[in-house]
């Protein structure tokens, strides 16, 4: 086999005769099939406004039932691009007509134990004229360890090279179609796909200038980890709300800071009358809960993962069981661990423990857990980070954020004002995972389709703002939340909310009407004085 950089670069002087702004020419890159390493399974132009279908989808990504909404008139391509002899990435464009490119290009990642192709990114990027870029980080698929299975060169692919891969190909696809390259290249992902995003500012810092990174998973194995260890203990979060929610000064079953509490799990054992004898905590559940907000200590006692934040259902991905263990909902640890870690189908998680979380640290399975915190090159080539992560995100604890934003100053030996002219993180109170929740959550998120087309500016709007500070130097100091009735965007406006960049905190005035953005000031800490 020859060499992936050779393939592409043959794939460039394909491309540079067949492709320009016509359905024709499309369609005819079909003919790319025959090249080493690159194989073209679609190629066509398509029209604003129409729907395609996905007939090849499997069923955990949206099955074969799957369609796509087609934002710009585009040169549809879909590419398999093999990386090794037994391992192949797939990427897909989405090409806006020369006229309506904005001249940049949008990469997207993935969720959970990666497959599948964020559409939704795309759709929103190809909408506002960016070549849009996707890809399924090499094998077809959320559910599942067969693809991992006996498969290291596929587990490589997911664990650090596919986002690569896809931004390679992107330069090339662009350079060749529009007859020139992006003039600024972005990322956008979500959970996996953050983890995804900073590991790449970190491997390949010259791949993107600006990076959109929501509720980052960081530190990937811990965080699929603490879904088993977690899964014995037990979540009391309706009482933790009542008790803490109005501190803050507004009850609305939102806890703002929750890593500025503590709760104390024994103002609900049975004998203290603050529930009644059915619902009260004997001895035991007293200990469990405690535990269970609690961060996670490995084999040697040391702590390696942060706890979850108050008022963050830890109990989410298993039904707990008295006898101490717990049939797990959370297929991505049986998945991983059966597919990447132990590489055992029959191995099963049921009395998954720190001992299982440390070997699979140990044996980092396609370098998945490579995010590391120096981000140097990054930062001196002048690339720029948005993270926003929702503090009541059940999957990955907001908490994680926070020690990787001050880990990364660290590394960097910077002061606030410096990691701030590169990489600012937002928290977003009341939201959950990368979306959805109480609180004023959509902000442009990444993997969530469609954009509110009336709020598509820098305030408001996450991706807008980032394209603002690459290209203008006006870096985000607030962004504005927004929360719509029954959560479909572009619906009625129920309430939005001012945040603000990390460390300062978004406090209400106390006085105006609190579904108001301008009611909601920065501040250093409201629990200052």
């Amino acid at each position: 086999m020859v060499s992936l950089t050779w393939s592409i670069a043959i794939l460039a002087g394909v491309i540079v005769r067949l492709v320009r702004s016509s359905p024709e020419t499309c369609v005819s890159v079909g003919t790319l099939s025959s090249i080493p390493n690159v194989t073209v399974v679609a190629s066509e132009y398509l029209l604003s406004g129409s729907q395609i279908p996905l007939p090849g989808t499997v069923e955990s990504c949206g099955g074969p039932d799957l369609k796509a909404n087609i934002t710009a008139d585009i040169c549809r391509l879909v590419l398999l691009v093999a990386t090794t002899p037994s391992s192949e990435v797939q990427v897909e464009a989405w090409l806006p007509e020369p006229q309506s490119w904005n001249g940049r290009s949008i990469a997207t990642g993935n969720g959970g134990i990666g497959g599948c192709i964020d559409y939704a990114t795309m759709q929103n990027g190809a909408a506002l004229g960016f070549a849009s870029f996707g890809t399924n980080a090499g094998h077809n698929g959320s559910v599942g360890y067969e693809f991992f299975l006996n498969q290291p060169e596929v587990i490589n692919d997911f664990g650090h090279r596919a986002i690569h891969i896809e931004a390679d190909v992107s330069k090339v696809l662009v350079a060749q179609y529009y007859g020139k390259g992006a003039s600024k290249k972005y990322y956008a992902g979500c959970s996996t796909g953050g983890r995804q995003g900073f590991q790449n500012a970190h491997l390949y810092p010259e791949d993107f200038d600006g990076m959109l990174l929501g509720s980052p998973g960081v530190d990937w194995l811990h965080i699929v980890a603490s879904k088993g260890i977690l899964a014995r203990r037990i979540a009391i979060v309706k009482a933790q709300i009542e008790q803490l929610d109005a501190l803050d000064g507004v009850a609305d079953g939102i806890i703002d800071e929750p890593t500025q509490h503590r709760f104390d799990p024994t103002s609900l054992a049975c004998g203290t009358g603050l529930l009644n004898s059915s619902l009260c905590l004997h001895p035991q559940q007293v200990e469990s809960v405690r535990r269970a907000y609690e961060p996670i200590a490995n084999t040697s006692g040391h702590i390696v993962y942060p706890p979850f934040e108050l008022g963050s259902n830890t109990d989410v991905f298993s039904n707990n069981q008295a006898n101490g263990t717990a049939a797990l909902s959370y297929t991505i640890l049986e998945n991983f661990w059966r597919g990447a870690v132990y590489n055992d189908s029959s191995w099963t998680p049921e009395k998954f423990g720190e001992r299982d979380m440390d070997f699979a640290v140990r044996v980092n399975p396609g370098q998945v857990n490579a995010a590391e915190t120096d981000l140097t090159s990054f930062y001196r080539k002048g690339g720029k980070i948005i993270s926003y992560h929702g503090r009541n995100d059940e999957t990955v604890t907001s908490a994680l954020s926070e020690h990787f934003f001050t880990g990364v100053q660290s590394a960097l030996n910077i002061n606030l004002e410096d990691i701030h002219d590169f990489y600012r993180l937002f928290f977003l109170p009341g939201m959950h995972h990368c979306s959805g929740g109480l609180g004023a959550w959509s902000i442009g998120n990444a993997q969530k389709y469609p954009y509110d087309q009336a709020l598509l500016d820098p305030k408001h709007n996450a991706l807008i703002a980032l394209v603002e500070w690459v290209e203008n130097g006006t870096a985000p100091d607030t962004l504005i939340g927004t929360k719509y009735e029954n959560d479909l965007i572009g619906s009625t406006i129920t309430a939005q909310r001012t945040y603000c960049p990390y460390p300062m905190f978004s406090n209400w005035d106390g006085v105006n009407d609190t579904s108001l953005a301008a009611s909601w000031k920065c501040m250093p800490s409201r629990f200052d004085g």
